[in-house]
């Protein structure tokens, strides 16, 4: 059995006519997409200003002491809660970053050749908020990473073997 030529007749301009259409709307679609923002709308906040969505990233850590939360400076009080200030043998770095924005800061503290077994070195995320003319730890967060054949060598939450 043959397909009618009458069939066929209306419906290739209907194929193309779709056709055609879906294109224009997948075009017009991807225009909008890479179309600069023209609103009044402020920009996106920074990491740091929305700390808790970086906190997925790590293990939450109980916080030190009271007596080790509060201070002047936020990278001081990170060494004194989580720093390592006795001498360590082997290629031990300590290496601290703070980030400051408005009225908050995130201190990245990053130790690595660690004298351990399995951890070869550990990072940690410390979140600050201010209390009067000091500054006072709010958050921690840890991430590990291990030894060779003692799991990732990348910086993650799991425990190294």
């Amino acid at each position: 059995m043959q397909p009618s030529s009458s069939i066929m007749g209306w419906q290739l301009p209907l194929i193309r006519g779709l056709g055609t259409g879906l294109f224009i709307v997948a075009v017009a679609a991807c225009n909008q997409a890479n179309a600069p923002n023209t609103t009044n709308a402020p920009p996106p906040e920074s990491p740091v200003a929305d700390s808790t969505s970086d906190r997925v990233a790590y293990s939450e850590v109980p916080l030190p002491p009271a007596e080790l939360l509060v201070g002047d400076d936020p990278q001081q009080i990170a060494l004194s809660a989580f720093g390592i200030s006795e001498p360590v043998e082997g290629n031990f770095k300590e290496m601290i970053v703070l980030i400051e924005q408005g009225d908050q800061a995130v201190v990245n503290l990053t130790q690595t050749g660690l004298p351990d077994d399995s951890v070869e070195g550990m990072r940690y995320r410390l979140e600050f908020v201010p209390e009067g003319t000091q500054w006072r730890m709010d958050w921690v967060g840890r991430q590990v990473r291990c030894r060779p054949n003692r799991g990732s060598q990348n910086w993650t939450t799991e425990l190294c073997q």
